[in-house]
């Protein structure tokens, strides 16, 4: 299977006029004054606080008793890294999760920004906000009409490849950090503790992060299986493994999907990310290296 790049459109074709959405919640989107970046200040979970057992079933996925903790100062490191996204479309605003892979370029799902059942196809636009908390934006608001994804995605919604790339009009990377990605071997992941923080729209209108650590129970060659509270909005988040406070935070998979994205012979109850081979790095690479080539900036090793 040849994989290679879709994107929705040229950077030299102006995007065409959005027709009016309302917003999710009312001033979701409204412009606010955009801080300075907040000094680093370590990698520091949540702590522990009060669980309660989550009434919702179907298609939601915070497995038995929800474990998510509230990240309250997302402008620290490694939390600003990850981003709040506003999906807008023809047919309303829709909430999702990236992450910053270069200076340039936010990686998140492929069905954040290209989906029949969300965006009738490609999304119209997409607002990033780095550490958002509340409303508080400590590296300001970018808006993006230029995404990428993998063919197979577009063609078939193949799970597998559910990944994509929001392109930025400036280096935000820069100011937050970007998360370095690495292949691992399955018996590097299997029982190995992974984190999961992003933008769940149970919980305060996914406007704050929430983050979840827990052991990866099983894989496939393409997928991560864990027991990892999420929720919707909370898609297309980076599944990062730091084995110690000091160790650098390394993504090894992006967040997807809940419980019924998981294969009924594994016979476990889990949710689950796209990993990371060599034919998807390669992509993610050009992907970082042409973001950098468009706005002159110096390309990061990934």
């Amino acid at each position: 299977m040849e994989l290679f790049s879709v994107s929705n459109r040229p950077f030299d074709t102006p995007p065409a006029a959005p027709d009016p959405v309302a917003p999710v919640e009312a001033g979701q989107i409204a412009p606010v004054p955009a801080p300075g970046p907040t000094p680093a200040t370590g990698f520091q979970p949540p702590r522990p606080g009060p669980r309660a057992r989550n009434p919702v079933t179907g298609l939601e996925t915070v497995i038995g008793n929800d474990e998510r903790q509230r990240v309250p100062d997302a402008g620290g490191d490694p939390w600003r890294r990850i981003c709040q996204l506003d999906l807008i479309g023809p047919r309303g605003t829709f909430k999702g999760t990236g992450w910053l892979a270069g200076p340039a370029t936010v990686i998140t799902a492929g069905h954040c920004v290209h989906y029949p059942s969300f965006f009738g196809g490609w999304a119209d636009r997409i607002v990033v906000a780095a550490g958002r908390t509340g409303d508080s934006y400590p590296f300001g608001k970018i808006e993006s009409v230029h995404f990428s994804t993998l063919n197979v995605w577009v063609d078939g919604l193949a799970a597998d490849h559910d990944i994509a790339a929001i392109h930025l009009s400036e280096a935000l990377g820069d100011r937050t950090g970007i998360f370095p990605v690495k292949i691992c071997a399955d018996a590097d992941l299997i029982g190995r503790m992974v984190n999961v923080s992003g933008y769940p729209t149970d919980k305060e209108f996914a406007k704050v992060q929430y983050h979840h650590a827990n052991r990866i129970m099983a894989v496939t060659p393409r997928r991560l299986f864990y027991d990892i509270d999420t929720v919707s909005g909370q898609s297309g988040a980076p599944v990062w493994a730091q084995d110690a406070p000091d160790s650098p935070a390394v993504c090894v998979g992006l967040h997807a999907y809940g419980i019924p994205g998981t294969p009924i012979d594994l016979h476990i109850t889990a949710n689950s990310a796209p990993r990371f081979d060599d034919a998807v790095l390669a992509i993610l690479r050009d992907w970082v290296k042409a973001d950098c080539e468009r706005l002159g900036l110096p390309v990061p090793v990934i």
